[in-house]
């Protein structure tokens, strides 16, 4: 009896635990080009707050990663010149078109202050998001990284998802591995 009721606590403890953790999904939507949407989803239990985001870009000549958490765009919703804030659960925010997204990572690469040269986007390999999000009352950091991979076809590149779904960022040693990105994005 005792086994019994120990198998029971393990169960109610275990989905208790996938209960509170965080799930936020990183994804493409309204195209299927640079002009595509980025789409973050939090798919969790609780509300989270959207504390920084940090571009990666790969291309034959290294690799670079730069916080994209302040707009360089316009945006429809109060005009707000961030993507920080609140975001309750269940829902979505549209962050921008992924070309916004690489754009000052591949400018700071180069040195550049115009657009993006049509060479840098030929040497493009693939780019990463990473979400960095304060979850409940927990004291670390959430997170979640995506990588998108950029296929070249007719002039045209498009932007899919390395892997099906996206990584959270779960470990503990990652988890406080987020403060030392957030305090680079300040």
């Amino acid at each position: 009896m005792l086994f019994v009721w120990i198998a029971y606590l393990q169960v109610f403890v275990s989905s208790y635990r996938r209960q509170k953790r965080s799930n936020i999904l990183i994804n493409r939507g309204a195209g299927s080009g640079l002009e595509a949407r980025c789409l973050i989803s939090n798919m969790s239990a609780e509300a989270i707050y959207i504390e920084s985001i940090i571009a990666t870009v790969e291309t034959n000549e290294g690799r670079w990663s730069y916080p994209v958490t302040e707009l360089l765009e316009g945006r429809s919703d109060l005009d707000l010149k961030t993507r920080q804030g609140p975001l309750q659960a269940g829902r979505f925010v549209d962050i921008g078109l992924f070309h916004s997204l690489i754009e000052p990572v591949l400018q700071r690469s180069t040195g550049s202050r115009g657009g993006i040269a049509s060479d840098d986007l030929k040497n493009l390999l693939f780019f990463e998001i990473k979400l960095i999000a304060v979850h409940g009352s927990e004291d670390l950091l959430a997170g979640a990284m995506r990588r998108f991979d950029l296929i070249r076809q007719q002039d045209q590149l498009l932007v899919s998802g390395h892997a099906v779904g996206t990584r959270q960022i779960r470990s503990r040693h990652d988890r406080k591995r987020l403060h030392d990105d957030v305090k680079a994005d300040l």
